[in-house]
């Protein structure tokens, strides 16, 4: 039976981090490498829905030690947050703001369980964490990502002028399913709608307009965009020095088409010599949080599969598709 103990370690400014230890207990546990869990956004160690929870107990049954802890000034962690509004704490996540805690998390769990590898998963603002992490700490060896941001927002950000085209295919389809609702009306009468917006969105919608592929990104002539600027290096640094990484985005998300519109057309040429270090899945109709048991089901088939594929050495990789449990149950008989 899996083991859990709740566990506190400073950060660099000798704030205290509370978080819950997972053992595998009745699986071998695995003494190379261990799983930290990263908080999105305010939502803490346990993610929407108890996410975190629920993946937890599925790489527990591979072997793996997990880690969910809280960042400073989140949960049950010491410190406090200076921001008044949701959308500035985001932007500081985007700037790398929970990189430190990320890495004192690592060196304690190091210390206390000897592992010198690790897999860094989280959602949204987590992913990106994680991310950044792995571009700087090469004890990173894998990096989950679930609907990893790499556009920059906030207060200061047009959220029209960098809008994905499909974003605007779908804003204009609902801007014009709402053409008989008194409701819609009364806002566009009384100037509460975004005018540039609706208008870009409608005329796509209506017109049909040509799309462009973005620009290739190149040294001299950068992309221009709201593309977070920290995502390419870490991303690329990341990949090159051997790690693999696992992003699963849901089709219902903005994030995927700006993932795919801001940054996978920009640097195909870059993502294409790769090879299998580099794994991106849209999972249809789901929402940001995969709060849907089939959606979440699926995330996790995905996962469990790339954790055995990439970090159980030794595994045949043709238990791909043959299902979570059966899989699981292969692996633990060895």
């Amino acid at each position: 039976m899996a083991e859990r103990e709740a566990v506190v370690f400073p950060n660099r400014d000798g704030l205290r981090l509370f978080g819950v230890l997972h053992r595998p207990g009745g699986v071998a546990e695995r003494g190379d490498v261990a799983v930290i869990f990263l908080s999105p956004g305010v939502k803490t160690r346990v993610a929407p829905h108890r996410l975190y929870n629920k993946m937890t107990e599925s790489v527990l049954k591979l072997g793996f030690p997990v880690l969910r802890f809280d960042f400073y000034g989140l949960g049950d962690s010491e410190g406090e947050l200076p921001e008044t509004q949701l959308v500035d704490l985001y932007a500081s996540v985007q700037d790398g703001r929970y990189l430190d805690d990320t890495l004192c998390a690592m060196d304690w769990l190091e210390q206390r369980l000897g592992v010198r590898q690790f897999i860094l998963a989280g959602l949204c603002g987590g992913a990106l964490t994680g991310l950044f992490a792995a571009g700087r700490d090469r004890r990173v060896c894998g990096v989950l990502g679930l609907g990893l941001p790499v556009a920059l927002d906030g207060r200061e950000t047009d959220p029209s002028r960098f809008m994905t085209q499909g974003q605007l295919e779908d804003l204009g389809s609902t801007y014009l399913s709402k053409l008989f609702n008194p409701h819609a009306w009364w806002r566009l009468l009384t100037f509460k709608s975004d005018y540039r917006l609706l208008f870009r969105a409608v005329q796509r919608r209506l017109l049909g307009k040509q799309k462009t592929a973005p620009k290739p990104v190149t040294a001299s002539e950068p992309q221009v965009s709201n593309l977070n600027p920290l995502v390419p290096p870490a991303f690329f640094d990341f990949l090159s020095a051997g790690g693999h990484l696992l992003l699963v985005f849901s089709g219902a998300d903005r994030l995927a088409w700006e993932f795919e519109e801001k940054f996978a057309q920009p640097y195909a040429g870059r993502l294409a010599g790769l090879g299998n270090h580099y794994e991106m899945h849209t999972i249809a109709h789901a929402n940001h949080i995969l709060s849907d048991p089939q959606w979440r089901n699926e995330m996790q088939e995905l996962s469990d599969d790339w954790l055995l594929r990439h970090f159980c050495h030794g595994r045949d990789s043709s238990m791909k598709g043959r299902g979570t449990l059966q899989r699981v149950e292969e692996h633990c008989s060895e």
